[in-house]
C-alpha cells in the first residue's frame, strides 16, 4: 500500500467515523444521563423547562433523538457534497466529540 493511498482512505473515512464517534457519544450520553443515581440534576435548561410537561425519561429521549437526526442530516448532507466544507465538517465534528467525551466521562465517573 502507498502512503499517499493510504492517506486518501483515511481522509475518505474521516468525516463518517467522526460522525459514528459522536453518534456513539450522544448513545453514552443518554444511557449515563438516564442512569444517574437521582441526587444529581440535569443541567440542560431545555430538558429541564420540557420536564414541566412530560416526564424526564421522555424530555431526555425526545431529545437525544432529535439529535441523533440531526447527526444522520449531517451525514447525508456529507455524502451529496464530498469534499465541500470538509476540512470545517471534521473540524467542527472534532470539537463536538471531544466535548461530548467529556460529558460522558463527567456523568460516568461523578
Amino acid at each position: 500500500m502507498r502512503i499517499d493511498h493510504c492517506k486518501s482512505v483515511l481522509s475518505r473515512y474521516r468525516t463518517p467515523s467522526l460522525l459514528g464517534v459522536v453518534a456513539a457519544l450522544q448513545i453514552l450520553d443518554w444511557h449515563s444521563t438516564l442512569t444517574a443515581p437521582h441526587t444529581r440534576g440535569e443541567t440542560n435548561r431545555l430538558i429541564n423547562w420540557l420536564v414541566q410537561w412530560v416526564s424526564f425519561e421522555s424530555a431526555v429521549s425526545t431529545f437525544k433523538l432529535l439529535c441523533l437526526a440531526m447527526l444522520l442530516y449531517g451525514f447525508l448532507f456529507w455524502r451529496k457534497h464530498k469534499g465541500l466544507y470538509e476540512t470545517e465538517f471534521a473540524l467542527a465534528l472534532g470539537v463536538v466529540a471531544v466535548v461530548y467525551g467529556g460529558v460522558v466521562f463527567n456523568n460516568y465517573v461523578a
